[in-house]
């Protein structure tokens, strides 16, 4: 039990100062500044207790066996080196995306360019000038009408 609180406490700290800044942001919202600026303050507070807290103290490991690592290779390491073939003999396998913009490329070879088409000659050529079709009314604007005039009616 000794040794749980102190690996709860942290957490405990953090989750407070989160969940008191959703908090005070309600009260500060509803009850006003006078309320509502302390309470940030405290939730600011738990949550820095909470993220120092959180922080590790004590020196990883890691740093002490890396230093013991750089000694010099052993016997078998050399051995393990001896038996990698080398690479000037191993040639790069195709990887699959490469293997399939390699099947793009030479399917796109294949392909015909096809002209540039253009679908409206005659009115594209200079100085024709684009007609000026009048448009109608359709029956979707009839009901549009009636309910425009039933505004505008003298009752």
């Amino acid at each position: 039990m000794k040794h749980l609180l102190p690996k709860l406490i942290a957490p405990l700290f953090a989750a407070i100062g989160v969940f008191g800044l959703a908090g005070s942001g309600i009260v500060w919202n509803f009850l006003g500044r006078s309320l509502g600026l302390p309470s940030t303050v405290i939730s600011l507070l738990a949550l820095l207790v909470g993220l120092v807290l959180l922080r590790p103290l004590a020196p990883t490991t890691a740093s002490v066996s890396t230093s013991t690592s750089t000694s010099a290779p052993s016997e078998s390491e050399l051995k393990a080196d001896e038996l990698k073939p080398s690479t000037d003999d191993i040639k790069p396998a195709m990887t699959t995306a490469e293997s399939i913009a390699q099947e793009l490329a030479d399917s796109q070879e294949l392909v015909e360019s096809s002209p540039p088409v253009n679908f409206a000659p005659v009115m594209l050529l200079p100085g024709q000038g684009l007609r000026d079709r009048r448009r109608r009314p359709g029956a979707s604007l009839k009901r549009y009408k009636s309910m425009a005039g039933e505004l505008f009616e003298a009752k």
